[in-house]
């Protein structure tokens, strides 16, 4: 079948439409013979068609004949239960619907001045005698047919077991068109999602699989030569900024080196601080450049024993860090880049609000870490860009006395986000900034 199957988008949707022709003929087709057999085999039908055959006759019959005419029908066809009655005999039944309907019967004049004057349905006849019908001939005589059939009447329009085939009909087509319609527009749907996935976290390849439509098939290929062009220029790109960033280090050492052979003094302390500081931005750079993950293995982390410990060392050195945790809350992370995270968000809260506060807690299948300060905080429109490299805030919250240069959160969301998780910037009641992290609770 791949062998005739059309390449082009174009041809495939022709053979659908021709396809649906064909199907909806066939369907037609097998209908009205499934019907006709219905009709020709249902014992109903019949005995309406020879209900019919025998009033119809009934009505050219003279009347002084038609006892004798009955007489020879009741011999020729026992089931049919046709008897000439007084007008006074019919009884009083519940009149028809507004539209002259009663049942599947429509009262009035039918053919050759025979008239349905009323139908006594089961509701209206006592406990199993059959539905009668009573009809006026053109005489004025009146003629009573007691149903005495294995079936009811037969509705209008088709009987339940033609409509079943009918339904299966359809429901193979729908079937059959939505599985055609997939092989057509699926390949366009996986194009699409691997387009928006790209490049979210890293640019790392995902190959996309080429099939469907050769227009489809084509973009699929030039969309996988796009990952492998883009990833190997990022490549190039880091590894260049790495390598700069990482010779850089020579000359600092060497100027270190020379300014610890000077007296002490002024020039010399301030000298050191810029060399610290041009050390700790290098380092956060090579961080970042890494993708803010040091390619360590992941573990399960008991979180509440991590934050405690990291609240510890912080006390150490005199910082203020309350922390309210939830016991028995643990993911699977790497315990050295999360700790970078986590301290990076509590110096940044340190440093702006001159204090932190962390809670943890669960909410749903997720661990929620909340870093709270009640500093200056950040506007609501400022807060996605602060998320990303070399970025900065603010005047409020400015980098004082020219420290570090717009990675740290950028660098805690590439880590976060390496183990599944969230960072999203929020603001505290009251005033202040919350940074929130959401990981996924490990079994």
């Amino acid at each position: 079948m791949a062998r005739f199957w059309p390449r082009s988008m174009v041809f495939q949707v022709l053979l659908l439409l021709c396809a649906v022709g064909v199907i909806m003929i066939l369907a037609g087709a097998a209908g009205g013979f499934l019907l006709k057999q219905s009709f020709d085999r249902s014992p109903s039908a019949m005995t309406a068609l020879l209900n019919s055959l025998a009033i119809s006759k009934l009505n050219e019959v003279p009347a002084e004949s038609r006892g004798e005419f009955l007489e020879d029908l009741r011999e020729q066809a026992p089931n049919l239960k046709i008897s000439v009655i007084a007008d006074s005999e019919v009884p009083d039944l519940r009149p028809p619907r507004s539209d002259g309907r009663k049942g599947p019967f429509q009262l009035g004049e039918t053919l050759f001045g025979i008239e349905l004057i009323n139908v006594a349905g089961r509701g209206e006849q006592p406990p199993g005698v059959p539905p009668t019908l009573y009809f006026r001939l053109k005489d004025g005589d009146v003629v009573q047919v007691v149903w005495d059939a294995p079936k009811p009447p037969p509705l209008p329009g088709p009987e339940p077991r033609i409509m079943l085939p009918l339904i299966f009909v359809g429901v193979t087509f729908l079937g059959l068109m939505l599985w055609a319609a997939r092989g057509v527009v699926r390949p366009l749907g996986n194009l699409a999602a691997a387009a928006a996935g790209f490049g979210h976290k890293d640019t790392k390849p995902v190959p996309l699989d080429e099939h469907g439509p050769e227009e489809v098939r084509a973009a699929a290929r030039a969309f996988n030569r796009m990952q492998e062009r883009i990833d190997e220029f990022v490549k190039r790109r880091t590894e260049t900024l790495a390598a700069i960033s990482h010779d850089l280090r020579t000359p600092l050492t060497r100027l270190r080196l020379r300014l610890d052979l000077l007296d002490d003094g002024e020039i010399k302390d301030r000298s050191l601080a810029d060399l610290e500081l041009m050390d700790k931005q290098i380092g956060q750079a090579l961080m970042y450049l890494r993708g803010g993950s040091s390619s360590g293995p992941k573990a399960r982390i008991d979180l509440p024993s991590l934050l405690q410990s990291i609240v510890d060392q912080y006390a150490d050195t005199g910082l203020s860090v309350d922390l309210k945790v939830v016991p028995g809350l643990g993911i699977n992370a790497n315990v050295d880049d999360l700790t970078r995270a986590l301290c990076n968000l509590i110096d940044n809260a340190n440093h702006y609000a001159s204090g932190a506060e962390i809670i943890l807690e669960p909410s749903g299948s997720f661990a929620r870490i909340d870093i709270i300060d009640h500093g200056p905080g950040i506007p609501e429109a400022e807060r996605a860009r602060l998320l990303d490299p070399f970025e900065r805030g603010d005047q409020a919250r400015q980098i004082r006395d020219g420290q570090g240069f717009g990675l740290g959160l950028a660098i805690s969301k590439t880590i976060v986000e390496g183990s599944e998780g969230t960072l999203d910037l929020l603001e505290t009641m009251n005033g202040g900034l919350t940074v929130r992290l959401q990981f996924l609770l490990a079994d």
